[in-house]
């Protein structure tokens, strides 16, 4: 499993969405690096893992794994979309593992609004399209990224073809599908052991204007986890892409106090 890693100070984990990869986060580790001893795996792009189990469950334990070898005991561990989802799963198998929990704009039992893409992609268009879509341009790819910003114009400079790169590793298109699989039965799973992470001190943050999982899934995510809300104005499903200092800056205080 490929990562990134660097700065010193207490165990920070960023954990990507399923199509995505540690350059998510290329616009965050150097700041918050000067915190934090700050992990990026690529979790979901491991060589020859097409055969690997892909449920959240499996994610998630293979997550502890990538803990246990890098020797964090316990940290902070945010997730993205999809990744966060996997953390929330963790959590509830590995609590002593967190120091907090951070979720971004996640896939949670409330929500309802991305199960259309689950959907879509399970059919067979979508699986034909998920195979031939990391070899569309980057223009291409720029447009498909930019729908989940508020201001896609705010975009740095190829976005698209970072996203696209890692899809292109033998037998990632086949492991999203099978994360795919059982992804909305295994979110909806976790809906009755969210109440039990409620002693983890947690932070959602969440564009208003994200179009893949509605803001509204975060209010009663945030009453079942006690959880500090951080509403970004403005701000699509990436917010740590489209405002960076603005998110690094929430991150920070909150982790820091």
């Amino acid at each position: 499993m490929r990562y990134l890693a660097g700065g010193e100070g207490h165990p920070l984990v960023l954990v990507h969405g399923i199509a995505a990869s540690s350059f998510s986060f290329r616009l965050n580790c150097e700041e918050l690096a000067r915190h934090f001893r700050v992990f990026v795996p690529d979790f979901l792009a491991i060589t020859s893992a097409a055969s690997l189990p892909a449920s959240l469950a499996a994610n998630a334990l293979r997550l502890k794994e990538f803990l246990d070898s890098v020797g964090i005991d316990k940290g902070h561990i945010l997730g993205s979309s999809y990744g966060g989802a996997v953390v929330m799963e963790l959590a509830s198998l590995a609590m002593d593992r967190f120091t907090t929990m951070v979720l971004v704009s996640p896939a949670n039992p409330f929500a309802r609004r991305y199960h259309r893409v689950v959907r879509f992609y399970l059919s067979p268009l979508g699986g034909a399209f998920i195979r031939v879509v990391p070899y569309l341009p980057g223009w291409a790819w720029d447009y498909g990224i930019g729908r989940m910003y508020s201001d896609p114009s705010t975009m740095s400079a190829n976005t698209g073809r970072g996203y696209a790169q890692p899809l292109r590793i033998a037998g990632m298109p086949r492991r999203i599908l099978a994360a795919l699989g059982t992804f909305t039965a295994d979110v909806e799973a976790l809906r009755a052991r969210l109440t039990g992470l409620a002693s983890i001190p947690s932070l959602i943050i969440w564009g208003n204007r994200d179009p893949v999982v509605e803001l509204e899934s975060a209010y009663p995510l945030q009453e079942q986890l006690r959880a500090r809300l951080v509403v970004m104005n403005g701000i699509g499903h990436l917010p740590y892409e489209e405002r960076p200092a603005e998110f690094n800056q929430i991150l920070r205080d909150f982790l820091l106090t």
